[in-house]
């Protein structure tokens, strides 16, 4: 895996990808599960790396769901800022949400999800990670 990762945002490390906390909580719970094999185009994917994709998906919301219950998910190859494949799960919320004694919205409910930047600290992302790992089915 070629993406660099914060250690303390890592959720889990499995054969085919990592889970990791993005760094930008712009919108709480906003992960990303990165191909663990250096691969640079989501079409070079192979079957059984789109398979366990789903499962890791459906792990992650799960776990999201639980804590937070979103109201919606926006998904997005973007890979902008570094080639090596990553999806980025992205939690949308009608109302305001709280964790940890902040509050967290999301001004663009039903649009595109905004550029906006909140950026945890250490502590905070990796108790944020901790969290969405105890509830990862």
């Amino acid at each position: 895996m070629s993406l660099r990762l914060h250690p303390a945002s890592v959720i889990t490390a499995d054969r085919l990808w990592t889970l990791a906390v993005n760094r930008n909580q712009n919108l709480l719970g906003k992960t990303m599960l990165v191909a663990n094999r250096g691969v640079d185009s989501v079409g070079a994917l192979r079957p059984d790396e789109w398979a366990d994709l789903h499962d890791q998906i459906t792990r992650v919301t799960t776990a999201l769901d639980d804590l937070f219950r979103p109201d919606h998910y926006n998904y997005a190859f973007l890979m902008n800022a570094d080639i090596q494949v990553h999806l980025h799960v992205i939690p949308r919320y009608r109302e305001v949400r709280s964790w940890h004694g902040e509050t967290f919205s999301d001004p663009h409910f039903g649009t595109l999800f905004g550029t906006e930047v909140r950026l945890l600290d250490d502590d905070a992302l990796g108790s944020l990670a901790a969290a969405i790992r105890a509830r990862v089915p």
